[in-house]
């Protein structure tokens, strides 16, 4: 096996999460309904979870540190998490 397969892998796992996914949905992000997920280990299912309660059109997880665009979009959601990968806040932008 290739020295650099393990790495790149885990690399392109991390990423992923890291993304912005966009989905056809109600496009205006509601992040009020969905602030009981802050303090909840940050998953793929959590985060479908979450996206389908907040009517948003596109979703974007934050980590900490990480460089994300200024631009403001009602209907983007954004779940921040922490270096435990933990929902730390919630919000639309």
């Amino acid at each position: 096996m290739n020295r650099f397969a393990v790495p790149v892998a885990v690399s392109l796992t991390l990423l992923a999460g890291c993304e912005t996914t966009t989905v056809a949905g109600g496009g205006h992000c509601d992040a009020k309904h969905v602030q009981n997920f802050v303090g909840v280990l940050a998953t793929a299912d959590v985060g479908k979870a979450i996206f389908r309660r907040s009517s948003a059109k596109a979703l974007r997880w934050i980590a900490p540190g990480m460089m994300v665009t200024m631009d403001y979009r009602a209907d983007r959601l954004n779940i921040r998490t922490d270096v435990r990968n933990f929902v730390t806040a919630i919000d639309c932008g």
